[in-house]
């Protein structure tokens, strides 16, 4: 048996975590053929399926489109020397940058960037020797 998005309560984890994934998926294609497709139709055999809703309805997000030129940009906070970012997307492109920012006084910047699928996190100080940190999923 193969499940997607997690494992119903009988099942057996072999890591230390039990949570189900909370999203959506899209196209699930498993051997050449359209699971979420079938699933829709109810016509998978045998099958076993959980609470499932057939639409991605995400009902407290407020989603923004970027085309090629566009972007979004936020003032920083003045003195504070810690932030933190959280967002979730969805795109069909396999590369580009999701987001970008100075650090004050010229020590140096963050990206946030998918490259070829894979998301990656680029850290650049440039006050110490080894001077970029790189992240990549």
């Amino acid at each position: 048996k193969i499940t997607f998005g997690g494992m119903p309560f009988s099942g057996k984890p072999s890591s230390n975590s039990r949570k189900n994934f909370k999203g959506c998926m899209e196209s699930i294609n498993y051997n050449g053929n359209n699971i979420t497709d079938l699933a829709k139709r109810k016509k998978l055999e045998p099958s076993n399926v959980g609470n499932l809703s057939f639409s991605c309805v995400e009902p407290h997000t407020v989603p923004v489109f970027f085309n090629a030129t566009s972007y979004l940009e936020v003032p920083g906070r003045l003195s504070q020397d810690l932030f933190s970012v959280s967002f979730f997307f969805r795109t069909w492109n396999p590369n580009g940058l999701l987001l970008f920012s100075n650090f004050a006084d010229d020590l140096g910047n963050v990206e946030i960037d998918i490259n070829e699928g894979k998301v990656s996190v680029h850290i650049n100080v440039t006050q110490v020797k080894k001077n970029r940190i790189d992240i990549s999923s």
